[in-house]
């Protein structure tokens, strides 16, 4: 068994649920027409199919989880063939000679930063970092022009605008411009309002709700939930940071009186976040039970959490095991399959982990995933343990 702990641990480090680097499937004006509506930088893989350390990036970096949760957060991805459609004009436009060239362009085009050459996951991050430490989506005239005193409505509104899409601090702005106004129903000023609310337990919020009405009748009840919802899970963040469990039911009371039907859900992941973040497993594992049974998904992602931050609780690992292999029974497929077999292997259950395994193979094969040599390697590791014990 310790070779297949070793195995194993090699396995899970992959992350083979996530995956990894969210590629744009489009074009790439495409990319920057939601680039410039979600305020990002563009990042471009320039390669070609017969280089190999573009292969290797594809392989072991791209498909990392940590690599996945920072670009995917901040970037918006393309890949691009140096030697294909528009990677042709792409190569020519930015004079790519040598690959993998690793670019970040901004919304309109004009480089941002680039690197050539291949490198490994810890470098790959620092890169993205150093790139997003580069991109703001708000122009210097905006800035300039807020610092000689433009506080009209209209400005305001663009400017305010512009800070969160580019995720700026923005909340002691907005208020020192709320705070002057007199009237906060007009359009504009609710607006300003609208995209100021980024936070449960702010005054801004507060302006939301008191004028919610009129703001949903610019936006729609939809948007303005969600608007709601995302200021609630930054306040549920805020109470991670803090360790203050007053922010995290703040947050749950504010979803529950002014986006009731978000209120279910919320509360559950809410908690769920704050005890998993804090390893609170007595308090995660009850608002888990409950989770649980709205449905295989919500199995489905107990079970991951666990297998990848509470392996040292016994109790959470055997109930992990049960979700998923109820999600498993309900909806077989390729990572339901494979994280039921890393499950049962760690709960010492090498037989059926084989057999689960063989079962997340035959779904990878035909889906031709890139978790498919990860699963044979625990799937021989498996087969030859078996064979020695056996002589």
């Amino acid at each position: 068994m310790k070779v297949l702990s070793v195995v194993l641990s090699i396995v899970l480090s992959s992350s083979l649920w996530a995956t990894g680097i969210d590629f744009h499937h489009g074009t790439l004006e495409e990319a920057k027409e939601i680039a410039a509506d979600q305020g990002r930088l563009i990042f471009v893989d320039a390669f070609t199919t017969w280089c190999g350390p573009c292969k290797r990036m594809a392989k072991n970096v791209f498909t990392a989880k940590e690599v996945g949760d920072f670009y995917n957060e901040n970037f918006i991805n393309v890949k691009l063939d140096m030697e294909k459609g528009e990677g042709r004009t792409f190569q020519k436009q930015y004079g790519v000679r040598a690959f993998p060239t690793l670019l970040f362009i901004d919304p309109q085009g004009k480089l941002v930063h680039r690197v050539v050459g291949g490198m490994d996951v810890k470098n790959f991050l620092s890169l993205g970092r150093f790139a997003a430490s580069k991109s703001s989506s708000v122009s210097s005239e905006l800035d300039e022009a807020y610092k000689k005193g433009a506080r009209d409505p209209e400005f305001m509104l663009k400017y305010i605008g512009a800070l969160a899409k580019a995720k700026r601090p923005l909340l002691k702005i907005a208020n020192q411009y709320l705070d002057a106004q007199k009237d906060l129903s007009t359009e504009e000023n609710l607006k300003i309002i609208y995209l100021s609310t980024v936070e449960a337990d702010s005054r801004i919020f507060t302006k939301m709700v008191d004028h919610q009405d009129a703001i949903t009748s610019i936006y729609g009840t939809e948007a303005v939930h969600d608007r709601i919802e995302a200021a609630g899970n930054k306040t549920v963040q805020k109470a991670i940071k803090f360790e203050n469990e007053d922010l995290l039911h703040e947050a749950i009371d504010k979803i529950k009186r002014f986006a009731a039907d978000r209120s279910k859900s919320f509360t559950a992941r809410a908690k769920l976040t704050y005890y998993g973040a804090l390893k609170d497993h007595n308090n995660y594992h009850k608002v888990a039970k409950s989770y649980a049974r709205q449905g295989v998904e919500q199995k489905f992602e107990l079970a991951n959490f666990v297998l990848s931050h509470m392996q040292d609780d016994p109790k959470l690992m055997q109930s992990a095991e049960v979700w998923a292999l109820d999600a498993c029974k309900a909806q077989k497929s390729e990572p339901y399959c494979f994280t039921a077999a890393k499950l049962l292997l760690l709960n010492g259950k090498p037989d059926q982990a084989l057999a689960y395994a063989r079962e997340a193979l035959s779904f990878s094969e035909k889906a031709k995933s890139g978790a498919k040599p990860h699963i044979e390697k625990l799937i021989k590791t498996l087969e030859r343990s078996k064979l020695e014990d056996k002589s």
